[in-house]
């Protein structure tokens, strides 16, 4: 099929493969493996928010993805370009999952870019009690 004649799914839709994921149809990843399309976040929530897209929904793609998130994120800091990242999912529409493909977030850090660096990706629930352990 041509990218005219695929239906691209919007948000919220149920995607059933790859190639109708709504990042297909705004635009082409920018690196590429058998396994994962990386595509620069849309809607980023720093400079260099990146996604990390399995091209199959099943476990040993999403494994490879997150291993060459892995990878991206130790390069970048082995670069001198940042300084620590978190790499994560939202599955579910309670967690905040809006693409309905799994897909991992790599959100670049660095030093004194936050108020407290204590919790990290403990703090993405915004009920949590963030001061009982911490």
């Amino acid at each position: 099929k041509t990218k005219e004649n695929i239906n691209f799914k919007k948000v919220y839709e149920t995607i059933d493969r790859y190639e109708e994921s709504t990042w297909m149809s705004n635009s082409s990843p920018f690196m590429e493996t058998e396994y994962t399309g990386v595509f620069h976040d849309r809607y980023p929530a720093v400079p260099g928010h990146t996604l990390f897209v399995p091209k199959k929904n099943i476990a040993e793609y999403i494994g490879k993805s997150y291993q060459l998130a892995y990878e991206f994120g130790n390069k970048k800091i082995k670069d001198g370009e940042i300084t620590g990242f978190n790499v994560g999912m939202n599955i579910g529409l309670s967690a905040g999952q809006t693409i309905m493909w799994p897909h991992i977030h790599f959100i670049p850090r660095h030093d004194n870019d936050s108020p407290t660096k204590i919790g990290g990706i403990r703090h993405a629930h915004p009920g949590a009690d963030h001061t009982k352990h911490y």
